[in-house]
């Protein structure tokens, strides 16, 4: 059976007329110079460094409008600033334009409706459909589509847009913008690489480098930059490591042996327990729990 795989689209948070105002809050006060996100994001009315505010940030970086000054650093591109205090309305133009077209599904949205200034909201969702991309993602990418070409052509910026970029282009604008990072082994994350998610389901992490810059996720030894990855959930607080018992061959008072297996060359392990009735499939699925939870936490 053939069948095309479901693709989520990368594209902006936001239109590129919100991307403005917004880069022109961060510029305001730092100009051309490295600025730390968390700072960033203050500006823009967020917290801190959370879900929202870096998917703000990540439309920043998609435009153009923004690019990494180091680790968990940026910076105002030369691109914003010309936008920002253009030298002249046709550079203010050609640069909003340029802007326009640097997300690449938004390229390829423009090469599919040639000759047309601004393509139907209707064209939009039905060519995005047939690409064969996420339900849920194609209504967003086709507004956040629309809204900056309505915005780019109100100002007269959308001549020769025939004209795109190569595919280079999109290789050196700064994806990992849109990290979260902070994962801690146990949390469930989503990893974000070039806009896409790369999980259906959120997965748990099992391992966290030394540094910080790396982890691994429960079932897959793929490396992942920490700078790539969102928190959807802290993990439960790890429960206590249960002490080792020295057997001295005699069950304490009250409980009555139950179980005895060889779980080793030289291990035996024994379940004793207490109380009315027998133990059944409950008091097992029960067991199984105290059991795994002890694993992982002999295993961190």
């Amino acid at each position: 059976m053939n069948t095309k795989p479901i693709r989520s689209p990368a594209y902006p948070s936001m239109s590129l007329e919100d991307a403005v105002m917004a880069v022109g809050k961060i510029e305001a006060q730092y100009r051309g110079s490295p600025v730390d996100r968390e700072d960033g994001a203050k500006l823009l009315g967020y917290s801190g460094s959370t879900g929202p505010a870096n998917k703000a940030l990540a439309a920043l970086a998609s435009f153009g409008l923004v690019e990494r000054a180091g680790k968990g650093m940026m910076r105002v591109t030369g691109r914003a600033r010309a936008i920002l205090h253009p030298e002249s309305e046709s550079d203010k133009a050609r640069n909003l334009k340029e802007a326009a077209l640097e997300p690449k599904l938004f390229r390829e949205i423009m090469e599919r409706f040639d000759g047309v200034d601004l393509p139907p909201m209707e064209g939009v969702v039905t060519y995005l459909n047939r690409e064969g991309f996420n339900p849920s993602a194609v209504g967003p990418a086709a507004k956040a589509f629309i809204n900056t070409m309505n915005f780019v052509q109100s100002l007269g910026a959308s001549e020769s847009h025939g004209e795109t970029q190569d595919d280079d282009a999109e290789s050196e604008s700064p994806d990992e913008e849109t990290t979260f990072g902070g994962a801690s082994v146990g949390d469930m994350i989503q990893w974000e690489s070039q806009g896409v998610l790369q999980f259906e389901m959120p997965r748990r992490v099992r391992w966290v480098s030394p540094e910080g810059d790396w982890l691994a996720v429960e079932g897959s030894d793929t490396g992942i930059p920490m700078s790539q990855v969102t928190v959807e959930r802290t993990a439960t607080p790890t429960p206590p490591v249960i002490p080792p018992h020295t057997d001295t061959g005699i069950v304490e008072k009250g409980f009555s042996e139950w179980f005895r297996a060889k779980v080793g060359a030289d291990k035996i392990v024994t379940i004793n327990f207490k109380g009315e009735g027998d133990i059944g499939p409950k008091e097992i699925e029960k067991m199984i729990r105290v059991l795994e939870a002890q694993k992982l936490a002999l295993e961190d």
